[in-house]
């Protein structure tokens, strides 16, 4: 079934309008009567939700379509597969071990395999894939979220999983975080960043993937709390979701985007500080965006006010309702939604998937004692030092590295865990094993802060050296893989690009040997390791 789309907003009121442009937050804690009497009122176009079950989504599903005139669009952010959104959901390895991976028909299909799960539970529009390029090591809001620091790399992986997404209507993708993380080595969340490059380099970089996604026909675009100040007149630092030069002139006109731009979340610091409360949304809209993302109810008001006394001029806000439409019109939003999924057939099996990318994204960087294919006795005794954050610093959904453990005692290996261990420990246990795995679980997914450097807690294994007076070392990166600049004094140095089971899983098997590694560094680092795509 097919919208007029024309005659759908000629037909809706005022309030209709603006409410198509709202996205709001729906989470477990949240009242339902209350957010009732909130949707009634400002009918909105959108909600988000994150690690929920089906019944959950269907539920808010349901009570939204209550009160709007057009079906309500459910997104949720599917950075790394259906676990990134869905509770019990399988994970898929990180993006940049997408990139190490470096095969485009895998990350078609796992798009693909992604689309249909989590469609079946009722998802329709996913704030990915991450087309950023990690260019700055110490940047922390990308690190093992970015494909690589390759445009050519970028451009080709993330245009793969976008085709699997939308290949059959029932996943539109929004890329981001417009226009380009990875500069910086600051945090949008805590306030504006930058992009520095002058327009020909912009052009030459990020410009790049941005017309390879557009080509890629990539249904929506998230615009950033990020500034780009080659491309404003005036050279303000305004962040891309205030920029009239950056949203409708950059990326609209230039690259002549005709799809649908949500903004990253309005709570953030990034765009909060730089403008009043009550004047955010109607900025945002007047200069070309189209959903706010994690709006609340007043802003309902403040984009009505703003209509009706000129500020957003009626021409915008049909402009952007029609490209909300668009996209829930490419969704399939339109047709029979129970026979739409009970249609849905093909893979769905996302483990094998998830555990293939893992098996190939493995890279051993430095090798000197020649420790890798490690090759030890059944029964052997194994250490591992696990350096990480601590639990409390992180988001809820981050995983250990059990499965690690698990892997390694079901070949017949004795494993002990330790958690930011002492050097005074380390001295007194290390000749009691055969081998000493030092895993480092420190990224931008455990880690989200000012910084992802290795502080007191996890650099006291190393103090005095005992450690390393041990003949079998080897240290793992399980996330950021510039770990080798703050241990650069080891001797055999893995990067895993992820920390998910299949990640794990696929370790296992190139350190034993039982797999080749085919992996290719997706990024640099100068003086240590060279990029080997794009």
């Amino acid at each position: 079934m097919s919208l007029d789309i024309e005659k759908q907003i000629a037909r809706m009121s005022l309030d209709e309008l603006c409410g198509q442009l709202l996205c709001y937050e729906v989470s477990a804690s949240m009242e339902p009567e209350r957010f009732e009497e909130c949707v009634k009122r400002t009918m909105p176009g959108a909600i988000f939700i994150n690690g929920q079950e089906k019944e959950f989504i269907k539920t808010y599903t349901d009570l939204v379509n209550r009160y709007t005139p057009v079906p309500v669009i459910v997104a949720a952010d599917v950075e790394n597969g259906p676990g990134s959104a869905l509770r019990d959901g399988v994970l898929y390895p990180n993006e940049m071990a997408w990139g190490a991976c470096d095969d485009e028909a895998l990350i078609e299909r796992a798009g693909e395999v992604c689309a249909r799960i989590c469609r079946k539970a009722g998802i329709h529009w996913t704030f990915s894939p991450v087309v950023d390029l990690n260019y700055n090591p110490n940047n922390p809001v990308v690190n093992i979220r970015a494909i690589s620091d390759s445009s050519a790399q970028v451009g080709k992986i993330a245009s793969a999983f976008v085709r699997g997404l939308q290949k059959e209507g029932l996943l539109m993708a929004a890329c981001k975080h417009f226009p380009g993380d990875g500069m910086d080595d600051r945090n949008q969340h805590f306030c504006t960043t930058v992009n520095p490059l002058s327009r020909e380099e912009w052009m030459r970089t990020y410009g790049e993937v941005y017309k390879r996604l557009i080509e890629s026909n990539v249904a929506s675009v998230m615009s950033a709390h990020i500034a780009l100040p080659s491309f404003e007149e005036t050279g303000e630092c305004l962040p891309a979701t205030l920029s009239e030069s950056l949203q409708s002139g950059l990326l609209k006109q230039t690259l002549g985007f005709e799809g649908c731009v949500v903004s990253d979340a309005i709570s953030m610091i990034g765009i909060s500080a730089a403008i009043k409360r009550e004047k955010l949304a109607a900025e945002f809209v007047r200069t070309g965006g189209d959903v706010l993302l994690f709006a609340l109810p007043e802003d309902f008001d403040y984009l009505k006010s703003a209509v009706l006394d000129g500020t957003i001029s009626m021409e915008r806000l049909k402009d952007a309702v029609r490209r909300v439409l668009t996209l829930k019109q490419r969704a399939r939003l339109f047709e029979n939604q129970q026979e739409l999924e009970a249609g849905i057939t093909g893979d769905m099996d996302a483990r094998a998937i998830s555990d293939e990318i893992g098996e190939k994204s493995i890279k051993i960087v430095r090798n000197l004692e020649n420790l890798v294919p490690l090759t030890l006795k059944k029964g052997a005794r194994i250490l591992f030092v696990n350096l990480q954050k601590k639990a409390e610093d992180g988001f809820t959904y981050v995983r250990g590295l059990e499965t690690l453990e698990q892997e390694l005692v079901k070949r017949g290996f004795a494993v002990t865990v330790k958690y930011n261990p002492g050097h005074y420990e380390l001295k007194e246990i290390k000749d009691s094993y055969d081998c000493i795995l030092i895993n480092c679980k420190i990224s931008s997914q455990d880690y989200p802060g000012g910084s992802l450097r290795m502080g007191w807690d996890q650099m006291m294994a190393f103090w005095r050296g005992y450690v390393l007076e041990h003949p079998c070392v080897i240290f793992t990166a399980f996330g950021d893989p510039y770990k080798i600049y703050e241990v650069p004094f080891v001797k055999t140095y893995i990067n895993a690009f992820s920390y998910s089971e299949s990640t794990q899983k696929g370790f296992v098997k190139v350190l034993l040997g039982e797999i080749p590694e085919t992996a290719k560094s997706p990024v640099g680092l100068e003086g240590f390791f060279d990029r080997e795509v794009g």
